[in-house]
């Protein structure tokens, strides 16, 4: 399996996980080392964001950056 497949994977459990909790007016059980490294993904974007002065300065990571920057905004607001 190939770490394209893997992360893909990982992504449909999670999604699917998200929208059965939804449908059922539940919230998701995610496993605590789950939160540790997606926190850990968008630390690692914010930092690299910081030292290129901008997402546009981050070269091949810009779309990576851009949609960690996304998600921090629709979990956290626009203004937080």
């Amino acid at each position: 399996m190939t770490e394209a497949e893997q992360l893909l994977i990982a992504a449909a459990d999670l999604n699917s996980k998200a929208a059965a909790a939804e449908r059922n007016d539940r919230t998701v059980q995610v496993a605590p080392e789950v939160i540790r490294e997606l926190a850990y993904w968008l630390e690692s974007c914010g930092r690299r964001t910081a030292r290129a002065g901008s997402i546009r300065n981050t070269g091949h990571h810009e779309a990576a950056i851009e949609h960690a920057h996304d998600i921090a905004r629709t979990h956290l607001g626009a203004t937080r």
